[in-house]
């Protein structure tokens, strides 16, 4: 396992960056999504919450790669990622789901998932440097 580097659990943990969720179907075409559920609840541990991801769930059960992106200007970082867990219950969900009851969603389960690598993916001469 990786751990990200504290500068971007940082900024995944704030609230007003933009975080995407990319994953791709068995026969690899690449599907991205806005996902604000997008969490790390420890540095080497990614979570999503699993709401209106048909898609992507699909994709993920067929093809644990992803990655996500997490943006806030022209600082930005790929977390890539391998699907460990779907869990339908469990404190991991409940967190969830108290904090998306606040916008008035509901996530079905959460997707856990490993941390592979950390990337930066900022506008500066060190995108693409692998950060972890």
């Amino acid at each position: 396992m990786v751990n990200i580097p504290n500068n971007v659990l940082d900024l995944i943990r704030a609230r007003t960056t933009t975080k995407i969720l990319v994953t791709a179907s068995k026969d690899a075409k690449p599907h991205a999504i806005v996902a604000g559920s997008i969490v790390a609840p420890t540095a080497d541990t990614m979570i999503v919450g699993e709401v209106l991801m048909k898609v992507s769930s699909k994709n993920i059960s067929d093809n644990p790669k992803a990655a996500f992106l997490i943006s806030a200007g022209m600082e930005a970082y790929e977390v890539d990622c391998t699907a460990m867990a779907r869990l339908e219950s469990g404190p991991e969900i409940e967190a969830m789901n108290k904090e998306l009851a606040a916008i008035g969603l509901k996530a079905a389960a959460v997707w856990v998932f490993r941390v592979d690598g950390v990337f930066d993916q900022g506008a500066s001469p060190k995108a693409g440097t692998k950060l972890a």
